[in-house]
């Protein structure tokens, strides 16, 4: 199969949005403490908000035999805001999904690989995101790309 790379547009909407039902059921699965049980987890109202937004940029990974999307990232582009860190600019992974069905097939390390050419190209310092202790896949997913834990959040609940 043939893949493709490019920034989504407003077409691909219902292609993003079902992907996201895959990642929003693992997190509200996991931690139905934090997630709302909600029908539609991507508003369309959203998604155009992001596609028009100076500092949000979304890929997608698209099979070009078929023109099914199967893969796609939400980044956000950012700086240090607080006055006693060094200004930096990087590059926040908001969102990373791949079909569940295509997981180890090389799609993820596709879009990843794409995702630090592209904060290269902006001239990022770094690329973060967060993930849950509870995904493992995605965790052993993000160390063998090289990522390390940089701090925790840590939560007591009452």
């Amino acid at each position: 199969m043939n893949y493709e790379i490019r920034e989504a547009n407003k077409h691909d909407y219902a292609g993003i949005s079902q992907l996201t039902m895959e990642v929003y059921n693992l997190h509200l699965k996991n931690r139905p403490d934090v997630y709302l049980d909600i029908e539609n987890p991507l508003s369309k109202e959203f998604f155009n908000d992001l596609l028009n937004s100076n500092t949000t940029n979304i890929f997608i990974v698209e099979n070009t035999d078929n023109k099914q999307l199967v893969a796609y990232s939400i980044l956000q582009i950012m700086n240090t805001k607080n006055p006693i860190y060094i200004p930096k600019k990087y590059i926040y992974i908001d969102d990373f999904c791949v079909k569940s069905t295509l997981k180890r097939t090389g799609i993820g390390k596709l879009l990843f690989n794409h995702i630090v050419d592209y904060a290269k190209l902006e001239n990022a310092a770094a690329l973060q995101l967060n993930v849950w202790e509870f995904n493992q896949d995605a965790l052993k997913f993000y160390e063998s790309m090289g990522m390390n834990t940089r701090n925790r959040m840590m939560e007591l609940n009452f």
